[in-house]
């Protein structure tokens, strides 16, 4: 069992600092289990040992595992196409931006605006 002698580790004076490391840091997936475990556990099986001594980080640890595992482009956002997007949207299917906090599309939709000749056009609506 992979597992069996972890709640050793945790009193072993070397392993000791590393998961003080681990607990304290703000980037715990970035950091290397104690040898013992770095070698033997899976990237998934790291994952559950970060979930439990983490679990508010284990986010940026699903990120590492799927850009691992599966890779880089499973976790990439494409490129935002603005003029694709007005290409696409009609009278009935308008475009509609759920954005996440700090994100303001304002400026290019006035500039993709003022470049079709739209300006007089755009509306905009804040939900919040």
């Amino acid at each position: 069992m992979r597992y069996k002698n972890i709640v050793r580790s945790f009193e072993d004076p070397t392993d000791k600092v590393i998961w003080k490391q681990i607990v304290n840091s703000d980037e715990p997936h970035l950091i290397a289990l104690p040898p013992m475990f770095e070698d033997q556990l899976s990237p998934f099986q790291k994952m559950s040992v970060l979930k439990i001594l983490k679990p508010g980080k284990l986010i940026f640890a699903v990120k590492n595992y799927v850009k691992a595992v599966l890779g880089p482009k499973y976790i990439e956002s494409p490129p935002f196409d603005l003029e694709g997007c007005l290409t696409d949207s009609t009278n009935v299917t308008p475009i509609i931006f759920v954005l996440s906090p700090g994100a303001d599309p304002i400026a290019y939709l006035n500039a993709l605006a003022d470049k079709k000749g739209y300006k007089e056009r755009l509306q905009s609506i804040s939900m919040g």
